[in-house]
C-alpha cells in the first residue's frame, strides 16, 4: 500500500460508521414514534416492547378486558340499553367516573413512559424536540378525551339524581307509574301508558304556576300508535279527583261554579276558574291549610294530575312538567323544529306575542311567515302559545303540531354534543316523574311510537266541546273512540261475486267519516 492510498481506508470506515450510527439513531426515532403512537391507540401496547413491559402488559390486559366487557354488554341489550342501564345507577356511574379518571392516568401515564424509553441515546436536538412535541400532544388528547367522559359521568349522575328521584307515595296518584318488565319486552305487562305534559308559564313575574297548554300522550305500548290528546286551558266546571283536600272549597266537585272564591277573582265572574289555574289554586289552598295535603306533596302537581285523569277517563302514569324558558333551550339544543306555519284561523299571518286588552290587540312582536321552515326555541316556542288573533281551538292544533315534530325529529347523537347544556336544562327546568330504572324502557317507547302513527285528539267546538260549559262525558267517549285499537283490515275474498242488477234509482252517498282538515295536519 503506497503512502498516497494509506488515509483512504480510514476515511471510509469513518464515514461508513457514522452512516451506520445515524441509520441506527433514525430506526431508533421512527421505532419511538410508533411505539408511543400505538400506546396512544391502545393502552399500554408500546410500553410491553420496553424494559418496562411488565407495567405495559398490565395496562394493556385490563383495557383488553374492559373493552371485552363492554362489548359484550352493548352486543347483548344494544348501545342506547347498555348507556341507559348504566345511567340509571348512579353509583354505578361515579365508579364509573372514578375508573376513567384511573385508566386515564396510567394511559398517559404509559404513553410519556415509552416515548422516554425507546427514546434513542445521543438524539439530535431536533428529533427531540419532535418527539418530546408528539408525547404532549397525545398525552393532551388522551387526557382531554378522559375528563370530558368523566365530567359527562358525573354531570349524569348528579342530575339522573336531581331529575329522576324516587316519587314519594303521596304524590302518587291512581295508575301512577308503570308496570316495567325486567327481561324481554319492557311493556309486556303494561298495555297502555298515560303520560300528562304541562307547559308552565312560571316567571318571575307571575305568582305560582299555571299550566298554559296541557297534552296528554296516550301510548299504545305494543305498536307505538300514540294519540295527543289537547286539554283547553280555559275549561270550566273541571271535575276534581275523589280524594282531592280542595274539595273543602269545592264541594260541588268542580273546579269554579258556584262554588267559593275562585269565581269572583276574574272578569265575568269566571276568569281564575279555568283549568290553567288549577295548579296555583292548589299551591294557594294548601298555604291558607297547613295539613290539607300529605307531607312531600306539591299540591299543584297533584290537583292537576288527578282532575286530568277524571277529565280524560284515564289513569296518568307519568307527569312531564317543562318552563317555557326549559322549552325554548331544549328546542335550540335540537338544532330548531322544521314546522309547517299556518296562519291564524282569520286567514291572517299569526301574530309573535301579543295580548288582548278590550278587545284590542297590542305587544305584537311580529308575524309569522306561513310555510314549511325551520324555527329556533324562541319561533317554536310563540308558534305553540300565540293566542292574539287566533282561537284556542286552532291553538291546541299548533301546539300537537310541536309535541309531534319533537318527538320525529329528536336526533339523539345531535343532543349528545350538547349535553352538558341540556343536563343544565333537565335539573332546573323540567320536572318529571318517570324512575330512573325505568328509562330504557322509555327509550324503547319512544322509538316504537316514531315508527308508528300520531293522531291527534282535539276537545273544540268542532266536536261538541264547548269551554264554558263542557261536557265531561261526551270528552270521555271521544277520547276512548280516538284510542280505540283500529279494526283488523278485511281480507278480499277469493268466492266469486254474483253481480248484482243494475238499478237505476240514485243512491245518496255514505257519509264520509270524519277527517281532519288542511289546518289540522302538521
Amino acid at each position: 500500500m503506497t503512502a498516497a492510498n494509506a488515509p483512504r481506508p480510514r476515511r471510509d470506515a469513518a464515514t461508513s460508521g457514522r452512516e451506520a450510527f445515524r441509520r441506527q439513531v433514525t430506526a431508533g426515532f421512527r421505532r419511538a414514534l410508533g411505539l408511543t403512537a400505538l400506546g396512544t391507540l391502545i393502552p399500554g401496547a408500546g410500553l410491553t416492547q420496553t424494559r418496562s413491559k411488565r407495567l405495559g402488559w398490565v395496562i394493556l390486559t385490563l383495557a383488553l378486558l374492559t373493552g371485552i366487557v363492554v362489548g359484550y354488554v352493548v352486543l347483548r341489550d344494544g348501545i342506547t340499553n347498555a348507556a341507559l342501564s348504566l345511567v340509571a345507577r348512579p353509583s354505578l356511574l361515579q365508579a364509573a367516573a372514578v375508573a376513567f379518571v384511573v385508566m386515564g392516568i396510567l394511559w398517559c401515564g404509559s404513553i410519556i413512559l415509552t416515548a422516554i424509553q425507546t427514546r434513542p441515546t445521543r438524539l439530535d436536538r431536533a428529533r427531540t424536540r419532535t418527539l418530546a412535541a408528539l408525547t404532549t400532544v397525545l398525552v393532551f388528547l388522551v387526557a382531554g378525551s378522559t375528563f370530558k367522559v368523566a365530567e359527562y359521568t358525573l354531570i349524569t349522575t348528579d342530575t339522573v339524581k336531581e331529575v329522576f328521584g324516587t316519587t314519594t307515595a303521596g304524590d302518587k296518584a291512581p295508575g301512577q307509574g308503570v308496570e316495567v318488565a325486567t327481561e324481554g319486552d319492557p311493556w309486556a305487562n303494561q298495555a297502555r301508558v298515560n303520560i300528562l305534559m304541562l307547559g308552565s308559564d312560571a316567571g318571575s313575574n307571575r305568582e305560582g304556576i299555571r299550566t298554559d297548554s296541557m297534552i296528554v300522550a296516550s301510548i299504545d305500548t305494543k305498536s307505538g300508535r300514540t294519540a295527543l290528546i289537547s286539554l283547553p286551558r280555559n275549561l270550566l266546571n273541571a271535575p276534581l279527583a275523589d280524594d282531592s283536600p280542595l274539595r273543602q272549597a269545592y264541594p260541588s266537585g268542580s273546579f269554579g261554579m258556584p262554588d267559593s272564591s275562585c269565581a269572583q277573582n276574574g272578569p265575568g265572574g269566571t276568569g281564575q276558574c279555568m283549568l290553567t289555574n288549577l295548579y296555583v289554586e292548589a299551591e294557594n289552598f294548601a298555604k291558607d291549610h297547613p295539613g290539607a295535603y300529605p307531607a312531600g306533596v306539591v299540591p299543584g302537581r297533584q290537583e292537576i294530575r288527578g282532575t286530568v285523569q277524571e277529565i280524560v277517563g284515564l289513569d296518568i302514569n307519568q307527569l312531564v312538567i317543562v318552563d317555557l324558558y326549559g322549552f325554548e333551550q331544549l328546542i335550540d339544543a335540537m338544532g330548531g323544529l322544521e314546522i309547517n306555519v299556518k296562519n291564524a284561523a282569520t286567514g291572517k299571518p299569526l301574530p309573535i306575542g301579543g295580548h288582548v286588552v278590550n278587545g284590542v290587540i297590542t305587544g305584537i312582536k311580529g308575524y309569522f311567515e306561513p310555510g314549511l321552515q325551520r324555527l329556533d326555541g324562541w319561533h317554536a316556542l310563540w308558534y305553540a302559545r300565540s293566542r292574539a288573533g287566533d282561537d284556542d281551538t286552532h291553538r291546541q292544533m299548533r301546539q300537537r303540531c310541536v309535541v309531534q315534530a319533537i318527538v320525529e325529529q329528536v336526533n339523539p347523537a345531535q343532543m349528545v354534543g350538547e349535553y352538558p347544556k341540556i343536563a343544565k336544562i333537565l335539573k332546573e327546568r323540567i320536572y318529571t316523574d318517570i324512575e330512573a330504572q325505568d328509562l330504557p324502557a322509555f327509550v324503547e317507547l319512544v322509538e316504537r311510537v316514531q315508527r308508528s302513527k300520531i293522531t291527534s285528539v282535539a276537545l273544540t267546538q268542532k266536536e261538541n266541546v264547548y269551554s264554558s260549559n263542557p261536557d265531561y262525558d261526551l270528552i270521555r267517549s271521544l277520547i276512548k273512540k280516538a284510542i280505540a285499537a283500529p279494526k283488523p283490515a278485511v281480507t278480499p275474498s277469493t268466492a266469486p261475486v254474483t253481480p248484482k242488477p243494475s238499478s237505476t234509482k240514485t243512491r245518496t252517498p255514505a257519509t264520509p267519516s270524519p277527517t281532519t282538515t288542511p289546518y289540522e295536519q302538521c
